[in-house]
């Protein structure tokens, strides 16, 4: 499928992006970082946050009334027929506006192409939802799924991957708590999805996709350790049950989802310290204090006055000593920002900027990798 944003420019900016990185780190000098942005050319339009926040606005803003307007015919028979009628005009019109706004305007996720895709993905499901209004949650989820995953194919826009990833779980979710048979192991058979889904996302898509991916990582990261947590899995099945007890039961298997809750978050600090992966840290990180969370919450040992002030006081002086550690790149983890590029072309960059060619792979992954010197160290 031709993607409607021009992908020679998306790896162009990724490069020119690490490029002036190197700027700022001296790796480079200003007539190279010249040569390389003429070498490799973009001409997206690209606006800064509050720019882009106001084109967003404006646009869905500019959408409600263009939507409202056509509504104004239709007041007399306002059924769901109209409905839908007027919303698939809506969304032909939207999808319309989006393919020539992306084509005219080089727009690249600046507010005015993503307000486009959330309201003609919108208007597209609305005929579905008032057309079929007695299908089960599964089906609608499937029906979510199948649009937002052919609009994440072809725009790559994150709030539209994290909603097809969100509705995949929750498809499951419901298809697991209708079985009688699969309803007690509903932690488990999560778990198992996130992994698959994990390990699906490891493969190579190409930069077009990367933000998707890492958003897609990140839930699953998020759901496989939720899916193994004793609060969430205690929690969650006091309600299920329907139970309004101030304390929820025990649960079966106790034990295994206190080990769970424990060496989950390690190990994904574990491998994100390993593998460099930021993502993966950072995840485990956030997951740990959730994990203090939950067993603070069924054991109330110490006020939570002291633990407050006392986690604070280790978390201020672990960070003051990594920071000062790591100043100097140690087991090849740095305190310096990193740009977590894949530097595998290095190469290639170095003999097109000699020649003055630009080369013409279609998967140029810039940054990272393990060549000599230039900044390409493996920093973390």
């Amino acid at each position: 499928m031709k993607k409607p944003y021009n992908e020679t420019w998306i790896i162009n900016l990724n490069i020119q992006n690490i490029s002036q990185s190197w700027l700022k780190k001296n790796l480079i000098t200003l007539k190279q970082l010249e040569q390389i942005t003429t070498d490799f050319p973009e001409s997206f339009y690209k606006p800064g946050i509050f720019v882009k926040t106001g084109l967003f606005l404006f646009t869905i803003l500019a959408g409600s009334f263009f939507s409202g307007f056509i509504s104004l015919f239709f007041l007399e028979n306002s059924t769901d027929k109209i409905f839908t009628v007027i919303s698939i005009v809506c969304a032909i019109c939207y999808f319309f506006a989006l393919e020539y706004a992306i084509k005219d305007r080089k727009l690249f996720h600046s507010g005015i192409d993503n307000a486009l895709l959330y309201m003609a993905a919108v208007a597209a499901l609305v005929p579905v939802f008032l057309t079929f209004d007695h299908l089960k949650i599964w089906q609608y989820c499937l029906i979510v799924l199948i649009v937002n995953s052919f609009l994440v194919i072809r725009y790559a826009d994150i709030l539209i991957a994290f909603i097809s990833v969100a509705a995949l779980y929750v498809m499951f979710a419901n298809i697991i708590l209708a079985s009688p048979q699969l309803k007690p192991i509903l932690p488990f058979c999560l778990m198992l999805i996130s992994a698959i889904i994990y390990f699906l996302n490891q493969a190579d898509y190409g930069l077009y996709y990367k933000n998707c991916q890492l958003v897609i990582k990140t839930v699953a990261l998020m759901v496989f350790y939720l899916g193994g947590n004793y609060y969430v899995v205690r929690e969650g099945n006091a309600l299920l049950a329907d139970l309004l007890t101030p304390i929820a039961p025990q649960i079966p298997f106790s034990a295994l989802f206190y080990i769970l809750t424990t060496t989950i978050p390690l190990t994904y600090i574990y491998f994100g310290l390993k593998n460099k992966d930021r993502i993966l840290l950072i995840t485990g990180l956030l997951t740990t204090a959730f994990s203090a969370f939950t067993y603070r919450y069924y054991f109330d040992i110490i006020p939570m006055e002291i633990i407050l002030i006392l986690a604070g006081f280790v978390l201020i002086i672990l960070t003051i000593s990594c920071i000062y550690y790591f100043k100097t790149a140690r087991f090849g983890l740095s305190d310096e920002k990193s740009e977590g590029q894949n530097i595998a072309n290095l190469e290639a960059l170095l003999i097109a900027h000699q020649f003055g060619q630009a080369p013409t792979g279609d998967h140029l992954n810039f940054g990272g990798g393990d060549f000599g010197g230039g900044g390409a160290g493996n920093s973390y």
